[in-house]
């Protein structure tokens, strides 16, 4: 659906620009363009496609994970350092041989206890040459084992506290910067709007006090009026006429920006049609209960704590005595060797070392590393690591209560906003009625230059004030979604589709 509202709007400019026609372009039209084809609208997209992957490198982590190595050729002829049994007694004994291998390990970490489970199969062939040359096989065809410390820091436990809560703050900072884009998407609209409107004031005074200056030569010749207040006329004109200047170049350059922002055709001839408010209370128990639910700096404040914990836990885990568990069972076989006895080698089959009977393949490993005397080094790291937490725990309480007075501030404030605009519209429409009634009694002579330019300039101010109340209205009313991630018009949470923005942009 928003696919195709963004098609029809492209198209309606397309049409607009070669029929060279206007194309009105609402409040929501205009956002629906910038959510959609503005360049930050990419690259937000593109930064949670980088955290999608992100996740799935981190979910991958934790799926059996199956890798085939090889060494394919390994050639060596010099002097090596070998044992003979006969002297016994070491003796450097040239050697030349031709070796190569291939493994297939499956290896699953387990989060629970932080090690790491694996099953792999080898087989190696050892060709060596001279005069006595013969070939040999070994395999493993299986070997279970597993690994880890015993009572070292467990990187597993904490990944899966941090990581899915990173990907959950993602996906929310996604939608906060679209609601960011919603509120760039406001300024530009009403900048272009507010250029446009003090434009088509600026031009409209200057033809009515064009007017006013002919109907003020014709008084001033019947002595009706003073010098003074012709010249005071004909000052306003000449200010009018730069004031228009200076607002024709504002206004290009209003939409200058607005077409390179939503990316629109250059020729783009484009009304503003300026939106309604709505009369709705946001509750503040609400807004606060959403926003500290679901915006994305709460959860990246809690994130930071997290990940302050889980430093506090690998410096604790450093300063205790090591313990390291490698243990693992397997077969395995070998064929082929040089018969002493006969004098004579005997080459080696791969088939014959898939067959039984196997040898065992047995392995328990187990390292312990006690600290004793490192002069208050560790105790020093778990104390500074300790602060830090401490430091991190206080700075996430102080932000977050300060958001939440803020949010709190902000929603009271946007509770006004409405008020503001319907007083600055009834401000508006008084001031235009009271300028037209000021100019008509000008004319007939009932007041001098002085009362007429002071109802034009309240006239002008009352109607930017209004457009500016409008302008911060909608702006407030995106923060507040930004903030909390709700949409206060619909009643509904802020959510997309994200499988459509993956398909999108190719998973």
């Amino acid at each position: 659906m928003k696919r195709l509202t963004t098609i029809f709007i492209l198209l309606s400019l397309a049409l607009c620009v070669s029929a060279q026609t206007k194309m009105k372009l609402s409040l929501d039209d205009a956002l629906v363009l910038a959510r959609t084809q503005s360049l930050q609208s990419f690259l937000i997209k593109n930064n949670y496609l980088s955290s999608y992957w992100q996740h799935k490198n981190f979910k991958a982590n934790y799926l059996p994970s199956l890798s085939l190595n090889s060494k394919l050729i390994s050639y060596s002829n010099a002097s090596q350092l070998r044992y003979n049994s006969l002297s016994q007694s070491d003796m450097f004994v040239r050697t030349q041989n031709l070796s190569s291998g291939l493994s297939l390990a499956l290896v699953q970490n387990v989060a629970l206890t932080g090690g790491t489970f694996f099953i792999e199969s080898k087989l190696n062939r050892n060709q060596n040459f001279g005069g006595a040359g013969f070939t040999q096989f070994s395999s493993v065809p299986y070997r279970i084992g597993y690994r880890q410390d015993l009572f070292g820091y467990n990187q597993f436990k904490w990944e899966r506290k941090i990581e899915p809560r990173k990907y959950e703050q993602a996906v929310k900072q996604y939608l906060n910067d679209v609601e960011q884009i919603n509120s760039q998407g406001c300024y530009y609209f009403f900048g272009l709007a507010i250029s446009g409107i003090d434009l088509e004031m600026i031009e409209y005074n200057y033809h009515n006090t064009d007017t006013l200056l002919q109907v003020a030569k014709k008084r001033f010749q019947l002595g009706t009026i003073q010098k003074e207040e012709l010249l005071e006329l004909e000052l306003s004109l000449n200010n009018a006429s730069i004031r228009m200047e200076e607002s024709r170049i504002q206004f290009r350059k209003s939409k200058e920006a607005f077409i390179s922002f939503f990316r629109i055709p250059n020729q783009s001839d484009v009304e503003i049609i300026l939106p309604k408010v709505m009369d709705i209370t946001l509750p503040v128990d609400k807004a606060v209960d959403l926003a500290m639910k679901r915006n994305a700096d709460v959860l990246r404040q809690n994130i930071s704590l997290l990940e302050s914990e889980s430093q506090l836990a690998q410096v604790k885990a450093k300063n205790r005595f090591q313990v390291n568990l490698n243990v693992s069972y397997g077969i395995n076989k070998s064929d082929g060797a040089y018969d002493n006895s006969a004098g004579h080698a005997i080459n080696g089959k791969i088939g014959n070392v898939y067959q039984p009977d196997f040898d065992k393949y047995e392995q328990v490993g187990l390292g312990i590393s006690i600290p004793i005397l490192d002069w208050g080094k560790r105790k020093g790291q778990f104390q500074i690591a300790k602060s830090q937490q401490e430091i991190m725990r206080i700075k996430v309480e102080q932000t977050i209560n300060s958001f939440r007075q803020d949010l709190i501030t902000k929603v009271l404030e946007f509770n006004l906003q409405y008020n503001k605009v319907q007083l600055a519209a009834k401000s508006d429409s008084l001031a235009m009625d009271g300028y037209e009634l000021t100019s008509t009694r000008f004319k007939r002579g009932n007041i001098d230059v002085l009362k007429l330019t002071s109802s034009q300039i309240s006239k002008d101010n009352a109607k930017l004030k209004y457009i500016q109340s409008l302008r911060q209205y909608w702006s407030d009313y995106y923060m507040m979604r930004k903030l909390t991630l709700y949409d206060f018009r619909t009643h509904k949470t802020l959510e997309e589709d994200f499988e459509n923005l993956l398909n999108e942009y190719g998973r």
